[in-house]
């Protein structure tokens, strides 16, 4: 048992959702107290999908009123915040504007203010790639793999709310002194992962149930890096615990050094070595990733070509350089390939209830 998380009194917003019902799993079994917040109960759990035996106290609260996160805070006495609620399918948010940039701004400040008032030692807030926008021209004076210190860029409503949330934590950091982080992921894939509408679970559904993988105009050959929800939990454990540690060096007070200072890109691919981008399983095209899917099931359904929605902005190629993280000691360890298999694993056992909530994007 991992002595540092025994007995902590942890909070996870969005708690219901693929990644924290993942993380809370993760801490119970180091001895961390967990509560989570939910907005409402779904009929089947996700913890239940994942077969987890433990179960954090559960709080219906709405994220969007201070007092509400303010008594979750205080009455478990909170020490440590995961903050993973969020408004997270980018198509989705094509379609819901206001409702997108209300989830993923307010509750962010909700929570870091209830931070302040408790003086909680450690917040890690989930972020992602999508935050950092387009980068991808070869003229770029911030060229790809987008470094923390890179401008945030968003242009659609997903991208753009998530920056302004990554800003609002960072001026928590600086002006306030609350020791919070910002975590920026690439692609997140695995067990848990009920979101059909993303690529890996829409095509490993679909090609279970004998239909061809789908691929949006003009997507086949466009770069992404993903990472299993074990080395993303992983790491935001890590960060967690070292958080005192990452605090304990100079903070820049002035000029460039200070964008990114309290945020961390997590992924695979680290610059400073000769390796190329090919190199790095886990930095897939599209069509390379139905193809590693395809390998994995053993099919040779071909993708078809669907039409994108006019609404849709679609950010060139990203991925991110993880030297920082590397450097501060986490590194992830799972292949993309063997990722992969463990989730069509999972997806194989619950195929049938999946395939029904999912029927929008497996069937049609």
């Amino acid at each position: 048992m991992n002595d540092f998380w025994y007995g902590k009194r942890v909070l996870i917003t969005g708690g219901d959702g693929f990644v924290a019902s993942n993380l809370a799993d993760a801490l119970m079994k180091k001895g961390a107290v967990v509560t989570i917040t939910v907005r409402h109960n779904r009929p089947v759990p996700t913890a239940d999908l994942l077969g987890h035996i433990d179960r954090p106290d559960v709080e219906v609260c709405d994220m969007d009123d201070f007092a509400q996160v303010q008594r979750v805070v205080n009455r478990h006495q909170i020490d440590t915040i995961f903050h993973l609620a969020a408004s997270a399918i980018v198509s989705d948010a094509a379609n819901a504007p206001m409702s997108t940039l209300h989830n993923n701004i307010l509750p962010t400040m909700n929570l870091l203010e209830a931070a302040r008032i408790n003086e909680v030692p450690r917040v890690v807030i989930a972020s992602t790639d999508k935050s950092y926008g387009d980068h991808a021209d070869a003229d770029d004076p911030e060229p790809l793999p987008y470094v923390e210190t890179h401008a945030l860029r968003g242009l659609d409503v997903y991208s753009a709310s998530k920056a302004c949330a990554d800003l609002i934590t960072q001026t928590y950091s600086f002006q306030f002194k609350v020791p919070a982080l910002i975590v920026r992921s690439c692609n997140i894939y695995g067990s848990g992962d009920l979101n059909f509408s993303r690529l890996i679970p829409r095509t490993s559904l679909r090609m279970m149930a004998g239909k061809a993988p789908v691929i949006n105009l003009g997507n086949a050959d466009v770069l992404r890096e993903y990472i299993y929800i074990d080395d993303l939990c992983d790491a935001y454990l890590f960060l967690a615990e070292n958080m005192e540690r990452h605090y304990a060096q100079e903070m820049p007070r002035t000029g460039r050094s200070t964008y990114g200072w309290a945020a961390y890109n997590v992924g695979a691919f680290t610059s400073g070595t000769d390796q190329p981008i090919e190199s790095f399983s886990n930095i897939k095209s599209v069509t390379q990733v139905i193809d590693t899917i395809k390998g994995v099931l053993g099919t040779d359904l071909e993708p078809t070509t669907i039409p994108k929605p006019d609404n849709f902005i679609e950010i060139p190629d990203q991925f991110l350089d993880s030297k920082k993280l590397h450097d501060f000691g986490f590194v992830p360890k799972i292949d993309f390939t063997e990722g992969v298999r463990r989730t069509i694993d999972w997806y194989a056992k619950h195929q049938e209830l999946l395939t029904k909530l999912g029927a929008r994007y497996v069937l049609d």
